[in-house]
C-alpha cells in the first residue's frame, strides 16, 4: 500500500525521497483491541513531528510591522527523531506475535519478520489466526536523524501594532491524495503601553497567538492489498497557542526568544469496507470472512511548553534568522523573508 508515502510527500514536498510502503492496511487484521494501538504506535513519531512543526517558526521578533508593512517568509524546520521513536514494544500487543519483541515505527529500519496474529472470535469458542508482514520503518525520510519540513507564510502590519501572519497552502492533488493547510496569527505589541520604556531601550515584547490545520485524504483503489469497498484514510492534524516572544532589537540584529503554551492534536480514520479472512480452530470450517467497516480511528493530543531562542540578522529588504526550540522533539528553524518592515 503507498498511501502514506504520498501523504509524506504532499506534507513535506518531499517528493525525492518517494518509495513504496506497503502492508500498513493488514493492521486492520489485528484483533479490535489491537488496530488503534498498533496503527498509533507505528504512526505517532509522524503524528508529533507534524505536531511540532506546525507551531515553528511563526515569528523572528517581538517588533511588529510598521501599518501596511510585510514580508513573505520560507522556512525550514528540522524535527529531531529521538532513537528512541524508532521502534516499538510488540509486548503490549494481545493479538500478535512475532520472533522479535520490538517493530519499527515509520521512522525506524527494515523488517523481515511476519506477525502470527491469533485472538478468539468474540461469543465464540475458537480462535482466529493468519499472518503478515511487519511493515518496515522509512529512515530515508530523515537527514541526520531529523525530518526536514518547509513551510510558507506571510506577514502584514494592521492597526494597533499588531501583525496578520498567514500560512495556507491550497488543495493539492496527487496520486489519489488530497491535501491541503492553512494557519492564521496574531502577534500584538505590548510596549505600546509602556511608552517611557520603549524609548529608552530597544527591548520588544509582544503576545502570540496562533491556529493552524492540515487536513488530507486517499483513495486506497487497486493500491490495497486487502478486498473491499470506498476504502479511503483521513487524517487532520491541528495546532493552537498562545504566548508571550521578547527582543532585543539592534540595527542589524534581533535577539529573540518566546514561551508559549501548545495545544494540538492529530486524527488518522481509516474507512471502507475490508473483506478479510482468518483460519479457524474449528474442525468444522477451515475458513472464515469478516467484513469490517471504517475499522480504525485514533487520535493523538501533544500539549506542551514550548521554548524558544533565536537571532535573526536585518538586512535591506531582507532578513535571516535561525532559532531552536526545546523539546523531546527538539527543533531548528532557518527562514529567510523578503519584505517592508
Amino acid at each position: 500500500m503507498r498511501f502514506f508515502i504520498v501523504f509524506v510527500s504532499l506534507f513535506f514536498f518531499q517528493t525525492q525521497y518517494s518509495q513504496n510502503i506497503s502492508g500498513i492496511e493488514n493492521f486492520v487484521l489485528v484483533s479490535e483491541e489491537d488496530r488503534a494501538l498498533i496503527t498509533r504506535e507505528y504512526f505517532n513519531p509522524l503524528f508529533n513531528s507534524m505536531q511540532i512543526s506546525m507551531g515553528e517558526g511563526w515569528i523572528k521578533s517581538a517588533k511588529t510591522h510598521k501599518k501596511l508593512g510585510f514580508d513573505f517568509t520560507f522556512l525550514l524546520s528540522a524535527i529531531n527523531i529521538p532513537i528512541s521513536s524508532r521502534e516499538f514494544s510488540n509486548l503490549n500487543l494481545s493479538s500478535i506475535s512475532s520472533s522479535s519483541n520490538t517493530s519499527p515505527t515509520i521512522f525506524g529500519g527494515e523488517s523481515n519478520e511476519d506477525y502470527f496474529v491469533e485472538f478468539n472470535s468474540p461469543g465464540t469458542d475458537y480462535s482466529l489466526s493468519t499472518t503478515f508482514n511487519v511493515p518496515g520503518g522509512h529512515e530515508g525520510l530523515l537527514t541526520r536523524d531529523m525530518l526536514v519540513l518547509p513551510n510558507l507564510q506571510f506577514s502584514i502590519g494592521l492597526p494597533f501594532e499588531t501583525d496578520l501572519i498567514i500560512r495556507y497552502m491550497p488543495r493539492t492533488e496527487k496520486k489519489g491524495a488530497r491535501y491541503q493547510s492553512y494557519g492564521v496569527g496574531f502577534k500584538h505589541g505590548l510596549m505600546q503601553y509602556f511608552k517611557p520604556a520603549k524609548k529608552a531601550t530597544p527591548f520588544n515584547l509582544s503576545t502570540l497567538l496562533i491556529h493552524s490545520n492540515i487536513a488530507g485524504d486517499y483513495v486506497f483503489g487497486v493500491n490495497s492489498e486487502i478486498p473491499g469497498e470506498n476504502q479511503s484514510i483521513e487524517l487532520n492534524v491541528s495546532n493552537t497557542s498562545a504566548g508571550l516572544v521578547a527582543s532585543l532589537d539592534l540595527k542589524v540584529v534581533s535577539i529573540y526568544s518566546s514561551v508559549s503554551q501548545v495545544f494540538s492534536k492529530s486524527s488518522l480514520r481509516v474507512k471502507g469496507a475490508y473483506e478479510v479472512n482468518y483460519q479457524v480452530s474449528s474442525s468444522e470450517t477451515e475458513n472464515i470472512e469478516f467484513v469490517f467497516n471504517d475499522p480504525i480511528s485514533i487520535e493523538n493530543k501533544l500539549n506542551y511548553i514550548r521554548k524558544n531562542i533565536g537571532v535573526s540578522f536585518n538586512l535591506a529588504f531582507t532578513n535571516i534568522f535561525i532559532d531552536y526550540s526545546i523539546y523531546d522533539y527538539s527543533s531548528i528553524n532557518i527562514g529567510l523573508s523578503f519584505g517592508v518592515r
